[in-house]
């Protein structure tokens, strides 16, 4: 049997995914190591499902009989699984970060397999490389390019941290515990992403906490003749305080310590605790805001997302699986930079015709961006 896609990965984001394909009337299946997500999958989807290992033999057995595979696999492991997938001859639209990995070290996958990668095709890194395309199109080049995203529950009080648990625990704590990219006067440089924080104003939404996050991503290179740039995640006033508390107690450490008899790393402990003590409130949000200046003028791309009670999809199931899906249902109908290599979501923003497709793409699942001339 043929199918359109293969969604690898079962979890928030690959769910929303399906949802998205399944109502396009696309043909898919669904892969992952957990029996109980492609349970729920069977459950609430007429598809096919799959339980893999954690080896890559698997793949082989579909490089025939899926057109694309359609990815949103857990940091750690997502380099090197989107790299097996692509050298065996398998296109892929993939929606992680790639675990902070250079993309490109990605092209001899593709060139051995003879395929296709679209590359970050969530939301940050995502969604907010393509709207970071469009207005470097728009204004012709860039003085400046600074992002702000965020996903937080709607309603703070109560909550410890001041927010909920919406996507993987580990990649959470992982945004405060590495340094993190920007570009300065042209260069790039590291920072403590807790020393570059402060607050903003957020259109129609009030003030909140940001820092420093490494979203900017393939925007390094590929848009190296932009001076300043730099990418912020977004958190309600209060968050920022609690965290480097937990940062200074050491519980954010890599590094094993000895518990009894037993060694574990701090941040993963703190994880796994997260995991069950956060909120599961689904009532969130997900605010972004792309702002690019060139002399005089500036343009903002602002998108507030909420938690869809009619469909049960959290605010970062929609603005991830959703970009996930589209990318998707984009490269399955020939809309792609390269048919061969690496697409880069920044490149569609640049490309006028792309972009509006995209926004159209993205305005038939109801997410849609306001545009701010100044």
């Amino acid at each position: 049997m043929k199918y359109d896609v293969l969604v690898w990965g079962a979890g928030r984001i690959g769910y929303a995914a399906v949802y998205d394909l399944v109502n396009e009337g696309y043909k898919l299946i669904v892969a992952d190591v957990s029996r109980e997500a492609l349970e729920k999958i069977s459950n609430d989807f007429d598809i096919d499902t799959v339980k893999v290992g954690f080896d890559y033999d698997w793949l082989t057995q579909y490089k025939n009989k899926v057109s694309i595979v359609s990815s949103s696999l857990p940091g750690p492991i997502a380099f090197e699984s989107v790299y097996n997938c692509l050298k065996r001859g398998l296109n892929m639209v993939d929606a992680t970060s790639l675990s902070g990995e250079d993309p490109r070290k990605l092209e001899s996958a593709t060139e051995e397999g003879g395929t296709f990668l679209v590359a970050y095709a969530g939301v940050a890194p995502g969604m907010i490389q393509v709207l970071s395309g469009a207005v470097y199109r728009e204004l012709g080049g860039l003085d400046s390019l600074e992002i702000y995203c965020g996903g937080m529950p709607q309603d703070p009080e109560g909550k410890p941290l001041k927010t909920n648990i919406t996507w993987s625990p580990i990649g959470y704590l992982g945004m405060y515990a590495r340094k993190s990219r920007k570009v300065v006067n042209g260069e790039i440089v590291y920072v403590d992403p807790l020393e570059d924080s402060g607050e903003i104003e957020f259109p129609g939404e009030g003030v909140y906490e940001y820092f420093l996050s490494d979203g900017l991503r393939s925007l390094l290179f590929n848009f190296k003749d932009v001076p300043y740039m730099a990418e912020y995640s977004l958190r309600w006033k209060g968050h920022l305080e609690q965290v480097k508390l937990i940062r200074d107690l050491g519980l954010l450490s890599k590094e094993p310590v000895q518990v009894g008899d037993v060694t574990v790393k701090p941040i993963e402990v703190l994880a796994s605790i997260l995991n069950t003590k956060l909120s599961r409130d689904p009532r969130d949000k997900v605010l972004t805001i792309v702002i690019g200046r060139k002399g005089g003028k500036t343009i903002k791309y602002i998108n507030v997302t909420y938690y869809d009670e009619s469909r049960g999809l959290t605010a970062m199931q929609q603005t991830t699986g959703f970009n996930l899906s589209r990318f998707t249902a984009m490269a399955l109908n020939g809309y792609l930079i390269r048919e061969k290599g690496i697409n880069y979501p920044e490149e569609y923003g640049l490309d006028e015709k792309l972009f509006k497709i995209y926004l159209d793409n993205m305005k038939k699942v109801g997410i849609t961006f306001k545009k701010i001339v100044e």
